[in-house]
């Protein structure tokens, strides 16, 4: 096996191990974000036992407010990795598109 043909695996290999980790990532952001509406609904909930009046929904604020900011910390963050793992997908595939052409161009031709 020449140099351009060996390269050409490694590249292909690369990009579908791009590929594969982009997929397990967005697997966990979905699991993540179940999580995330659970707890939103949870403290949407316990919110909602506090608008009973201007000074009971402070309150529930004062309460609820913490949860709300990690709630909507932990939804950026999915946001990023979710972006990221969309960036995962699409260079594994220029990957594998650069890798096949190497593979298929590089060829010695018999003469």
């Amino acid at each position: 096996m020449n140099s351009k043909r060996v390269f050409g695996v490694v590249i292909l290999l690369a990009g579908g191990a791009m590929i594969f980790f982009s997929m397990y990532i967005m697997g966990q952001v979905s699991t993540g974000r179940e999580q995330l509406s659970e707890a939103q609904s949870q403290v949407d909930r316990g919110s909602g036992l506090f608008d009973l009046n201007p000074l009971t929904k402070e309150i529930g604020k004062g309460i609820t407010g913490s949860a709300q900011r990690k709630i909507d910390r932990y939804g950026k963050e999915a946001d990023q990795y979710a972006q990221m793992a969309s960036w995962l997908k699409i260079g594994g595939i220029v990957l594998i598109i650069v890798g096949a052409g190497t593979l298929f161009l590089g060829r010695k031709k018999r003469t």
